[in-house]
């Protein structure tokens, strides 16, 4: 910003910085002129404070729900990695929580009182599934990465001066309790399924013995397994979403940890055999072969397409229901994390888990022991046959 006298002219001219134009890219300024440097000096005041308000270029009719449509247009397309799941999660809290509670306020009047108020009502009353509990404070702090990210972006715009968002404090997601499901009720669990539904318990008993997320499982194909020497690698994980082209996306993992290579216990090495020899048998019946790239838990016969983790995750949510269990189908990631923590150190741990942080990992372990082959023997053990 700057006061000039003007050359060849009577007077001054005043130009105050108004930020980044969204289109062209390009700075923009207010600017006006005084006769007299003292109304210079005051028009200057007058322009910062407007420009600080959100006031030019028609920001002061912008409110929070277009900057939230902006926002994600823009989180969409900017180049940075973005999971389509996370970014229709982000579309649902938009439109299930901030619009209604924050979108017809003005850009420049979503402060920082507003925002802690907001937060505070959350935690008080702002899940709609329980008709109107507490929302966790982890997903609060979801809430808090949208408005994070949409009010920086209303600075880069010149909308408003600095982002309130910095200044708030959410509630902090540690000390919420995990539900981890203990070893006689993970042996419930596949008891219950080991006679009726096969493939489903199999599922499940990788889940139980592997660690991985319900979506690496989902993600798995026969090429990822190796069943003359036990082993299997995690390469991926299936994200399902609107607006996708098949409906999903296979993607990597999402650090150098999250690609690795497990051991496998001998009976759930004996139970993929089987199931691989049951989906050969399926494909031929419909005509084809099963290819190496198949999906070992398909939609379909020949195994083109992955099963979804919404639906497996449904699937386990009514089975400990009728077993009394209070846990969901990721309580079994943290059961093999807790377990492992007691027997194994924290690199076979976080080998066998994926974890990009060894601070993730010191949750679960508490002494040393022995590796990765020695971890599957345990956990197959653990949970019988």
């Amino acid at each position: 910003m700057a006061i000039r006298q003007q050359k060849g002219r009577r007077g001054y001219l005043v130009e105050v910085y108004a930020g980044i134009d969204p289109i062209t890219g390009r700075q923009r300024y207010k600017t006006g002129r005084a006769t007299k440097r003292r109304e210079a000096e005051r028009l200057e005041a007058r322009l910062r404070t407007e420009v600080a308000q959100g006031r030019h270029r028609g920001t002061a009719a912008r409110n929070m729900s277009e900057l939230l449509d902006i926002w994600l247009a823009w989180r969409a397309t900017n180049g940075r990695p973005i999971s389509p799941h996370t970014l229709n999660d982000y579309r649902g809290l938009v439109e299930r929580k901030l619009k209604p509670g924050l979108g017809k306020l003005r850009v420049a009047q979503c402060d920082t009182l507003v925002l802690d108020r907001f937060y505070a009502h959350l935690r008080q009353g702002g899940n709609a599934r329980t008709d109107g509990g507490p929302l966790s404070a982890s997903r609060i702090h979801d809430v808090h990465a949208i408005l994070s990210g949409a009010l920086g972006l209303a600075v880069r715009y010149g909308w408003i001066a600095f982002n309130p968002a910095r200044l708030t404090t959410p509630p902090a997601a540690a000390g919420e309790t995990r539900a981890v499901p203990t070893p006689a009720q993970v042996r419930a669990v596949l008891a219950a399924t080991a006679e009726t539904d096969p493939e489903f318990h199999l599922f499940l008993r990788l889940c139980a013995t592997t660690g991985l997320r319900p979506g690496e499982v989902c993600a798995l194909r026969w090429l990822d397994l190796d069943l003359e020497t036990g082993e299997l690698t995690v390469s991926g994980n299936i994200v399902h979403a609107k607006g996708l082209e098949r409906g999903y996306i296979r993607k990597k993992p999402k650090s150098r940890h999250g690609e690795r290579v497990l051991a496998l216990d001998p009976h759930t090495l004996e139970l993929l055999r089987a199931h691989k020899a049951r989906q050969r048998t399926r494909a031929r019946e419909s005509g084809s072969e099963l290819a190496d790239d198949a999906y070992v838990f398909p939609l379909d016969d020949a195994g083109n397409r992955p099963i979804r983790r919404d639906r497996m995750t449904r699937r386990f949510s009514s089975l400990a229901a009728q077993l009394g269990h209070d846990y969901t189908l990721y309580g079994l990631r943290h059961f093999v994390a807790t377990q492992l923590g007691a027997v194994a150190s924290t690199s076979t741990v976080r080998e066998r888990m994926g974890h990009g942080s060894l601070q993730v990992t010191s949750v679960y372990t508490h002494r040393v022991s022995e590796a990765d082959r020695a971890a599957a023997q345990y956990l197959g053990q653990l949970i019988g046959d």
